[in-house]
């Protein structure tokens, strides 16, 4: 069943991190994942995390399931918590999702059945992940500017001028932080 399938391209990411990992100096730092690491080169978890987890195992009431959505009471604090108050509930969707591109791959196919003709902005640089998910849903993308060499930061003039091309029901993939997107 598989043997039509080719062998896909090494991630360079994941490259990057054999050739850290592979690097014999000491004062070295690994910033190729998005991830925190100590000087053990450890992820710690933070104490803010470990109190959270804690609360809510003293506070768990029941292990069942929430459905495919997800559990609202967490949509909408996560909604009060993000826009604060200052969009109206009925312009605000929620729903669970696996991290990171997991998460992307799922908000591209509902785009896509919500609107099979959709362009996807996407910012240049960006993950190569995304470009392939959005070629292998068949959906069409758009670059817009977003680094700046030269200040080392965002070209918030520039993007916003590309951006300005998109038409309704476009869709901008933004990079909100940690060039990640929202999501």
């Amino acid at each position: 069943m598989f043997t039509s399938l080719q062998p896909q391209p090494a991630d360079k990411i994941l490259q990057l991190i054999g050739m850290y990992r592979a690097d014999p100096r000491t004062d070295k730092i690994d910033l190729g994942v998005g991830v925190y690491k100590d000087a053990t080169g450890l992820t710690p978890v933070m104490r803010a995390v470990k109190a959270a987890e804690k609360d809510l195992w003293e506070s768990e009431t029941t292990k069942t399931y929430t459905g495919l959505a997800g559990e609202p009471a967490f949509h909408e604090a996560m909604s009060d918590l993000i826009f604060g108050g200052s969009v109206a509930d009925d312009r605000i969707s929620a729903a669970a999702t696996p991290g990171g591109t997991g998460a992307v791959r799922q908000a591209l196919e509902l785009v896509r059945m919500a609107n099979p003709d959709v362009t996807v902005w996407v910012s240049d640089p960006t993950w190569p992940n995304h470009l392939s998910i959005l070629k292998h849903l068949g959906i069409a993308t758009r670059p817009y500017r977003y680094f700046d060499a030269d200040t080392r930061g965002v070209d918030f003039a520039a993007m916003m001028s590309d951006v300005a091309g998109a038409k309704a029901g476009d869709v901008v993939l933004l990079h909100g932080c940690c060039h990640n997107p929202t999501g």
